[in-house]
């Protein structure tokens, strides 16, 4: 029996995406020297909190997705980790090989200084290179506590191991949570809320402050918890009535403010991320609750839902590019123009590339195109 029903489309949800993208190609375009932002980079945190949204979204849409999914439901769960590979994996390939040319010409002259600040790469260069390769190849360099491991190539695949490990924790995560009744579901998200600031907290006491960074920043197991927070969003939202929706909406949104307030306050060290998680998910109801609404008109728009859905494309290929760019020579000058410029190379990334790729990768060999076309 398959475990996917069909879900109702949510495409503000797929607009909001964009934003979020755009607030980490922003933060690195102001880290690569590109543009002047101090005040919005220190506003954005370096992009971290836009990630941290994709983290909470992306277990949301899973549980909106796939309301039934169980790891026992062998056929139903292969159907589901082919989807998310063909999604996914495709695109950081191509990423990867924007990467080459930048990477083989900084080889071959030598460029000790521009190794070390793109790829943090100090010695040893073949050697690392290709210890970062494999991997990324296996979406294994959240995993690595080495900056030689985890930046070369492309650097913001540390998420790509994140996202993998929660997709491949859904089936198995999902029914557990499903299970609980919503009061202890809240009473545990509450618990493992405080549990994952223990964590940053003991790893900033105890680690070396490259390896603490690290850990706290892309270990998968930290940011497990913000994933967990989508997926039981969407199982609560489907179980409560709309008064306690907006409870909901509301107890986590004030949640997170006063937590981001104190934090700040108290002039820890903890990222903004943390105290302002609960509010991503209040942002992400509030927006399913008023899913078709007149107010989120723009966010339907033919342009907002197709940078939206490009929106990934972007992510994992703006790094490669920005640095090709500044290596070759033809970044300067730019500036800002490099906002649409790496929008619209991602609207080419993502429908000339990705989703015929994953059209092609999710075809059944023995189903003739018209049955194919259905699934």
């Amino acid at each position: 029996m398959s475990r996917r029903i069909a879900a109702k489309d949510i495409p503000e949800l797929t607009a909001l995406r964009i934003i979020a993208a755009a607030c980490v190609v922003v933060s690195h375009l102001h880290a690569l020297g590109m543009v002047s932002a101090p005040v919005l980079h220190q506003i954005l945190d370096g992009g971290r909190p836009a990630v941290c949204f994709f983290f909470v979204l992306s277990g949301f849409i899973m549980q909106h997705n796939y309301p039934l999914l169980d790891a026992k439901d062998f056929a139903a769960t292969k159907r589901y980790a082919q989807s998310r590979f063909a999604r996914l994996y495709p695109t950081m390939l191509l990423s990867l090989g924007l990467s080459v040319p930048t990477v083989i010409y900084l080889l071959r002259i030598q460029a000790h200084s521009q190794l070390l600040q793109y790829y943090a790469l100090q010695s040893h260069y073949s050697f690392w290179l290709v210890m970062s390769g494999v991997a990324q190849l296996l979406v294994l360099t959240g995993w690595t506590p080495a900056a030689a491991i985890n930046q070369p190539w492309n650097g913001p695949a540390w998420s790509l191991s994140c996202e993998f490990f929660f997709y491949a924790s859904f089936p198995f995560l999902r029914p557990f949570l499903q299970r609980l009744s919503s009061r202890r579901m809240i009473v545990a998200l509450i618990v493992a809320w405080l549990l994952q600031g223990a964590w940053i907290v003991m790893i900033g006491a105890l680690a070396a402050p490259n390896r603490s960074s690290f850990l706290i920043y892309q270990f998968p197991l930290t940011h497990l918890f913000e994933f967990a927070l989508g997926v039981c969003g969407g199982i609560l939202t489907t179980r409560l009535d709309a008064r306690q929706v907006r409870i909901l909406i509301a107890s986590t949104a004030v949640t997170a403010v006063v937590a981001f307030t104190m934090l700040h306050l108290w002039n820890t060290t903890m990222p903004d991320s943390y105290g302002i998680t609960p509010l991503f998910l209040a942002l992400i109801i509030a927006t399913t609750q008023s899913s078709g609404s007149r107010w989120f008109a723009p966010l339907r728009s033919r342009a907002a839902l197709a940078l939206g859905h490009a929106s990934y494309a972007l992510y994992i290929t703006h790094i490669p590019i920005l640095i090709g760019a500044s290596v070759f020579g033809v970044a300067s000058g730019i500036g800002w123009f490099w906002v649409p410029i790496l929008m619209a190379g991602s609207l080419v990334v993502h429908y000339g590339y990705a989703e015929p790729v994953r059209r092609l990768l999710l075809r059944p060999a023995s189903l003739s195109p018209a049955v194919a076309l259905r699934q």
